[in-house]
């Protein structure tokens, strides 16, 4: 994932918490905000309550990993991805699927909104 797709001011984060618009499951929870530009932005948090910084940071690699083929279904988007506990001793399949599952359910709500 380049970074040109990174969402790294804190004040753009806090107001998309704020906007409570989020879908989630055990694995992560991804808070979402439609905007006018073409690209998406995308914000990664890992609680330090997990594991180490290489835990950590192995995990952000596995998500920027995992939406890197599903950026262009993303477009117009700004979403912060929370990655919880119950994530760590999880195959790479299972975690896309559930990542994949959660970004596909956004693009659903988007679509529904657009077109009702």
């Amino acid at each position: 994932m380049n970074r040109k797709y990174s969402l790294k001011r804190n004040h753009d984060i806090e107001k998309l918490v704020k906007l409570r618009q989020s879908v989630g499951n055990k694995s992560y929870t991804v808070y979402y905000a439609y905007q006018d530009d073409a690209e998406c932005k995308i914000a990664i948090s890992v609680s330090k309550k997990f594991g180490n910084a290489v835990a950590r940071n192995y995990e952000k690699r596995v998500v920027r990993e995992i939406i890197r083929d599903f950026l262009p279904n993303l477009e117009h988007l700004k979403c912060l991805i929370v990655i919880k506990k119950d994530c760590e001793n999880k195959s790479y399949i299972y975690k896309k699927e559930q990542l994949i599952y959660l970004l596909k359910k956004i693009i659903k709500n988007k679509e529904k909104t657009n077109n009702g």
